[in-house]
């Protein structure tokens, strides 16, 4: 079974792909490396998302009323 990750982030679907490390991404703990694993063996497949579409959004940035109710619309919910 495969799972689909949308991302908004350029830089960290880069980093997901490349295991190039330098002085920029040296702070990025060992317990997340397993995710370039996943991906090379296809559990994962990361996808690029636009911002405007990201429904998480919601949920990690502070959003006007349209972008919550488009937010709760992209994830079939009804906003009263």
């Amino acid at each position: 079974e495969r799972y689909d990750i949308h991302c908004d982030s350029q830089s960290a679907l880069d980093l997901s792909k490349n295991a190039m490390y330098h002085s920029r991404t040296k702070h990025i703990d060992v317990r997340y490396h397993w995710l370039r694993q996943v991906v090379e063996e296809q559990q994962f497949k990361l996808e690029k998302i636009h911002t405007d579409e990201n429904p998480a959004d919601m949920m990690t940035k502070v959003v006007t009323g349209g972008k919550l109710q488009l937010c709760a619309e992209l994830i079939g919910m009804e906003c009263m």
